[in-house]
């Protein structure tokens, strides 16, 4: 079974992604620095190369939070739908100006395209502007 780091690696090969039990789930992100969030890109692959034929255990409606571990408080940034009649990689645009900014993004499926048993997360990838970098 593959780890959930996974989902920060470039490849994208059918079976190498990260299992989700469920069709509901949740992966907290840990950027190097603190980022002002402006948005997040969704990665799947082509229901042609999935070797069931099928991408049922794709996300389908995804939430986008910052977490602020020390007060322990999560604000929304933003919420979306990935569609698998679309392109595989996905860029799905956040709040255009963030509270503050943060090191923690919880990436937060709250559906996905019906498969009850497992939802498959391939890659994530967060984008934004740093704010504090330390060496």
């Amino acid at each position: 079974m593959n780890h959930p780091d996974s989902i920060l690696q470039p490849s994208i090969s059918p079976g190498k992604c990260w299992p989700m039990e469920g069709y509901q789930g949740q992966v907290v992100i840990t950027l190097p620095a603190e980022i002002l969030p402006t948005c997040v890109t969704v990665q799947h692959i082509f229901k042609k190369t999935s070797p069931s034929g099928t991408v049922s255990s794709a996300p389908k409606d995804v939430a986008v939070l910052g977490l602020d571990v020390d007060r322990e408080e999560e604000v929304l940034l933003g919420s979306f739908t990935f569609d698998v009649e679309k392109e595989p990689i996905q860029t799905f645009l956040l709040k255009k100006n963030p509270p503050r900014a943060f090191q923690h993004i919880k990436f937060l499926v709250k559906s996905n395209w019906g498969n009850p048993e497992y939802t498959c997360i391939y890659r994530v990838m967060v984008h934004g502007k740093v704010v504090n970098y330390e060496s």
